[in-house]
């Protein structure tokens, strides 16, 4: 599993690429959120973990 305890990543590609989502989602780069989210998915970590949304729902 790509996720050790605590919920820190066991890879550093893994990391910078959370980063770079969350900075994107931060700015409202809808764009380039979801090019972040499509890596992360297909970062050989994640052929069986999805990534969760970071989307809030009101």
């Amino acid at each position: 599993m790509a996720e050790q305890a605590g919920g820190d990543s066991a890879c550093p590609e893994c990391d910078d690429l959370k980063v770079k989502l969350a900075a994107a989602l931060n700015i409202g780069d809808r764009s380039k959120a979801v090019d972040y989210r499509v890596l992360l998915r297909r970062h050989p970590h994640h052929d069986d973990t999805p990534i969760a949304s970071e989307r809030k729902h009101p």
